[in-house]
């Protein structure tokens, strides 16, 4: 289906080409049959002209006007062939609607230190401030004891933003949502759904307990006081499209970005 699918595809590219080839040609023809007739009628043979200078002067004005009248429409008609011969051209050249404007390749990691705006110093201890870099949901904060830490900012449970009012307990942060809780230092999960009582348990059943993404962080600058730095993966959101368009594509059949 596939190759079949390629190949009318291609034979409708080359019936166009062919479209525009006779249309050029067409229009050619017409601009030399009229270059041809102008030639004739002014190049005349001399019995002609003396007849021709003979004749009435209103005559010789009917003549001028009826040939005048039918060079313009021989000249319009080549003009059409033309534009239409153009326009069949351009739309046998023009790229498909369905180019692939993505990737389903794999994409590799590619670790690098970002500039996250936030200064140390702008962090009180407990402190927590959610930042976007190359795609990537972080959240900067300072332990009760001032470490400073950088998580990521959605709770693995249901990706609920964990700077929407998450407690920082020692060296634990702690969802907002359903109470569980992770350690900042190696994003250990502690206790994983524990409030309110009944509902975040069973929220937690429908759901694989998993650890918090942590991201290694330091401060800027020459002798540090710059802004802090994020270790991050500056390829994490062409990765995460990469696989959502093979996924999609996939279910049509092919994962090429091209259609049946």
């Amino acid at each position: 289906s596939s190759d079949l699918g390629d190949w009318l595809h291609s034979a409708f590219r080359h019936r166009l080409s062919a479209m525009a080839r006779v249309a050029v040609a067409g229009a050619a023809a017409l601009v030399l049959f009229c270059a041809l007739r102008a030639t004739c009628a002014f190049v005349a043979a001399p019995g002609a002209a003396r007849g021709a200078a003979l004749r009435g002067a209103g005559a010789a004005g009917a003549s001028s006007s009826t040939s005048g009248s039918y060079f313009s429409s021989l000249g319009a008609a080549a003009t059409v062939a033309a534009v239409g011969a153009a326009a069949i051209s351009a739309r046998g050249s023009r790229p498909a609607k369905t180019a692939a404007k993505y990737t389903t390749q794999k994409i590799l990691p590619a670790l690098s230190w970002i500039r996250s705006g936030v200064k140390a110093s702008d962090l009180a201890p407990c402190q927590l401030k959610a930042v976007t870099l190359v795609g990537n949901d972080v959240l900067i904060g300072k332990t009760e004891a001032g470490k400073l830490f950088c998580v990521g900012n959605l709770c693995p449970h249901i990706g609920t933003p964990m700077s929407e009012g998450a407690d920082v307990i020692g060296d634990v942060i702690v969802c907002p949502l359903h109470g569980s809780s992770f350690k900042t230092t190696t994003g250990e999960l502690i206790d994983w759904c524990v409030s309110p009582p009944i509902i975040g348990p069973l929220t937690g059943l429908v759901v694989e307990k998993k650890n918090l993404l942590i991201f290694e962080c330091r401060e800027g600058g020459f002798l540090g006081g710059g802004d802090i730095e994020v270790l991050v993966d500056t390829n994490a959101k062409k990765a995460y499209e990469a696989d959502y368009w093979k996924g999609l594509l996939d279910a049509q059949g092919k994962d090429d970005g091209t259609y049946y």
